[in-house]
């Protein structure tokens, strides 16, 4: 397992990505549609590589995502932590018997080798577990 990057909901890509660019000046993927979580994705990278954050931009349709923005009156607000596992299924399992609930059912977040999660506790937050490198 290793750390993967930190995601953000965002209410405007754009405006963020110009706003970290100083710090995350590589665009990786600009506002790609995920439709699984009806979200436009934006992963930005250190200039080294480093280090990512992850952009999530929800659409209209995406009540939790934007009713959290809007709740916080801010445009932009950690969202989760994410972790490539090396056993996806194992890790899922593992969490889920641990007491974490599921927020988003396994789902292909760029393509069939990218199996994702979100997965929630109330001591820790939101947590995203992915299989595979971005």
């Amino acid at each position: 397992m290793r750390f993967s990057h930190i995601g953000y909901v965002v209410s405007d890509s754009a405006a963020t990505a110009g706003a970290v660019k100083p710090f995350f000046p590589v665009i990786v993927r600009f506002r790609e549609y995920v439709a699984a979580q009806k979200v436009f994705i934006t992963l930005l990278a250190t200039a080294d590589g480093s280090s990512q954050i992850e952009l999530v931009e929800p659409l209209e349709n995406n009540l939790p995502l934007r009713q959290l923005l809007a709740k916080s009156g801010k445009s932009s607000l950690p969202y989760h932590i994410c972790f490539e596992v090396n056993d996806f299924d194992e890790q899922f399992n593992v969490m889920k018997t641990a007491g974490w609930l599921v927020l988003t059912r396994p789902f292909n977040a760029f393509d069939s080798n990218h199996l994702s999660s979100h997965l929630y506790h109330p001591d820790a937050g939101v947590i995203e577990i992915m299989s595979g490198p971005l």
